[in-house]
């Protein structure tokens, strides 16, 4: 009989094994319930794809696991279907993923196929056709007749300049038009290789067991020499960038943005957490600065979301979404969250605004911490942009060393004029000039 930890053994930490064909191998156990998280990550998306090729790793990601030397088209999602799973697949930036959550004494069917997957994907024409006409339905329904998603596409291009960070993942539509399944097949070749993926798995498996599964189906599977790569660099201009977008449906407001460095790009680690905690501070969640000022005090917004997006290979952004009260001009309200955080830049932050931003940050890192699900993600993540995942266990001590004075540097060094970039939005109904 072998060792099994109680059912109550809290989540472990980040444990890892490289093969010798490069794949990267990283489990964080969790054996609450009998269920194992397996996402096989590989480092390509949108931020690698070059100018008039774009949309060739979402493709990929709707193709790939259409047809193997082991599996008929279809048969995959069906098979996983019926083993309990969810089937499912994502394209990012910096990755295309392949998640799916099953029984623990299923966990090397799913493994055997991915591999299979990984060593002989058929991407045969057949299933190209269907799938690219999916893509490009995607790309109507979500981009092209969704102003505020038009909006962002734009607004990604003025931030980010010709840094593949400006890509749409979905790619665009003229690119999206002339991709052949040569293309498709030749991307594949590129990059769809153990060294170049990570799996990333949490939940009921020990790393021995996982170790001899991963092995018996991924270690023949030879490791191919990759393309150079390019890291996209955020290249502020010497003054702020500002666009106009007038689209009819299209939300009266403004996205402005700050060129600023992700988890990976950072000088410091300090820089890096105290970074994490300025989009808490600033705007995030109704006791915010800006929420409680622009928001619920005056209020010349409706609304304010924040994105900033630490895991990143390259550079990254920190993005204010705002959403004008009426007879509220969008360039008033860009001018009056400049002057906000212009304010914001010359003192740190109270204390009470720290600690009130590092315990919300802190309770969504614990309550991901019950999903299996959200574990892998975070592994994936984090190698995904070439950090270690094994950091994450130390994640919550950073957090809670950062000080306010290093909030506000980092509020000082970034979030000046000529790092921002502002779209301002308008209805075409819209009575704004």
């Amino acid at each position: 009989m072998t060792d099994r930890p109680s059912p109550h053994t809290p989540t472990s930490a980040v444990q890892s094994l490289i093969l010798d064909n490069g794949l990267r191998v990283y489990l964080r156990e969790d054996h609450r319930a009998p269920l194992v998280s397996v996402q096989l990550w590989y480092h390509v998306g949108s931020s690698y794809e070059p100018q008039g090729h774009t949309g060739l790793s979402h493709a990929l990601e709707h193709l790939l696991f259409e047809g193997s030397s082991k599996l008929a088209p279809g048969e995959y999602s069906t098979l996983m279907t019926h083993l309990g799973g969810n089937p499912n697949a994502f394209t990012f930036s910096d990755a295309t993923v392949f998640p799916l959550t099953l029984p623990a004494s299923r966990v090397e069917i799913a493994l055997e196929s991915m591999a299979d997957v990984m060593a002989s994907a058929t991407l045969s024409d057949l299933p190209f056709t269907r799938e690219l006409a999916v893509v490009m339905a995607e790309r109507r329904e979500n981009v092209d007749n969704n102003p505020l998603a038009l909006a962002l596409e734009h607004h990604q291009l003025l931030t980010y300049g010709n840094s593949g960070y400006g890509t749409p993942v979905i790619g665009h539509k003229l690119d999206l038009e002339h991709i052949t399944p040569a293309a498709a097949q030749t991307w594949y070749q590129t990059w769809y290789h153990p060294n170049n993926a990570t799996l990333a798995v949490a939940g009921d498996i020990t790393l021995p067991q996982l170790q001899t599964l991963v092995t018996r189906h991924f270690a023949n599977i030879p490791a191919y020499r990759l393309p150079t790569r390019q890291v996209p660099m955020g290249h502020p201009g010497p003054t702020r960038r500002q666009q106009t977008l007038r689209l009819p449906g299209l939300y009266t407001g403004t996205i402005l943005g700050f060129n600023l460095p992700s988890q990976r790009t950072a000088g410091s680690d300090a820089q890096a957490y105290a970074l994490r905690l300025l989009p808490e501070i600033l705007a995030d969640g109704h006791a915010s600065r800006l929420q409680r000022l622009l928001v619920l005090d005056e209020p010349l917004l409706q609304g304010m979301r924040v994105n900033y997006e630490p895991w990143q290979r390259g550079d990254s952004t920190l993005a204010l979404y705002a959403f004008c009260s009426p007879h509220v001009a969008p360039e008033a309200a860009a001018e009056r969250l400049m002057l906000e955080i212009g304010a914001f830049r010359q003192a740190a932050p109270a204390k009470q605004e720290l600690e009130r931003a590092k315990a919300r940050l802190l309770a969504r890192q614990l309550f991901e911490r019950d999903d299996i699900d959200k574990q892998a993600h975070a592994i994936g993540k984090q190698a995904a942009c070439g950090l270690d995942p094994v950091a994450l266990d130390d994640e919550r001590q950073a957090i809670e060393a950062v000080t306010a004075e290093q909030v506000g540097q980092a509020a000082y060094d970034y979030l000046t004029e000529s790092r921002a970039a502002m779209t301002f939005m308008h209805s075409k109904e819209s009575t704004h000039a």
